[in-house]
């Protein structure tokens, strides 16, 4: 398995521009370009002059050509954080690289679970993003999604060392698997029914997250990277939880900790994630 991962200069620096306020002297409103949630996936691409045509066919050319003069105003200031950043993400790239093995038993597990034969994980660009206002001691990883094409983005903080444990493989999993139940049609459209089924449920417990997305992210986790799953490959513990959760990661924690019987057989026994699980998840 080989592991696309992509450390792109020009990516860092719209995502830096974003995360920091060192726009804020500027009369030009660059904030209200970069909180555009359509805009920040044109971040990513195969070079910058893709990332540039992805971002003009949203917002314009005039306005791309304001955006492009006000970015070479502020990259000096970006120069001296990309010197330490790149080589921070490098380490972080041989981490993901010198455990692909690993991560390969895992994706071999989750396809199985997700019905599907045929996922290539080398057609998927993994994006490292230097994260120059967080504090958080874990990365954060998200993916995107559409018919014609997928990425992953991997936010690491910027004063994030590379773990002795296989805690961030895990995460990178995860997206994996959202990626994956995409694949397989019918079990999308299970889980996207089953969600309708218990809006009213779903909604009070999401605080605002759509409902599939949030009992596709319980039913994920109920195997990784808080889960069985996880401690199989990972190593990681399946914390037990019995307090009414009160937030996303404390759900996730605690339908891990609640299904950890039930997806150990579902993975032991080469079983796909059916009606029947899904419909024991919302019990």
């Amino acid at each position: 398995m080989y592991l696309p991962i992509i450390i792109s200069r020009f990516s860092n620096l719209l995502f830096f521009i974003q995360k920091t306020n060192k726009y804020n002297s500027i009369k030009f409103d660059l904030q209200k370009y970069l909180s555009d949630e359509e805009l920040n996936l044109s971040f990513y691409g195969k070079g910058e002059n893709k990332i540039w045509r992805q971002i003009e066919k949203v917002i314009g050319k005039e306005n791309a050509k304001q955006i492009k003069g006000f970015i070479v105003f502020l990259e000096p200031i970006f120069v001296s954080h990309w010197r330490k950043t790149s080589k921070h993400l490098l380490l972080w790239k041989r981490y993901f690289q010198n455990n692909q093995l690993l991560l390969q038993q895992t994706i071999l597990e989750v396809k199985k679970l997700s019905g599907i034969k045929h996922f290539a994980v080398s057609k998927i660009p993994i994006y490292l993003i230097s994260h120059p206002a967080s504090n958080d001691k874990e990365i954060n990883a998200w993916f995107s999604w559409t018919p014609k094409e997928s990425f992953i983005v991997v936010e690491i903080p910027f004063n994030l060392k590379v773990p002795n444990n296989f805690f961030p493989l895990s995460v990178l999993a995860h997206e994996l698997f959202h990626l994956m139940l995409r694949k397989n049609r019918n079990l999308f459209l299970k889980i996207t029914k089953i969600a309708e089924e218990n809006e009213k449920l779903l909604t009070k417990l999401g605080r605002g997250m759509p409902n599939r997305i949030f009992l596709e992210e319980l039913l994920i986790s109920s195997f990784i990277p808080e889960g069985y799953l996880s401690k199989k490959y990972f190593n990681t513990k399946v914390v037990s939880h019995t307090s009414m959760p009160k937030d996303l990661l404390m759900w996730r924690k605690f339908i891990a900790s609640k299904f950890y019987q039930t997806a150990k057989k579902y993975i032991n026994n080469a079983q796909r994630i059916d009606e029947k699980y899904l419909k024991n998840l919302i019990k």
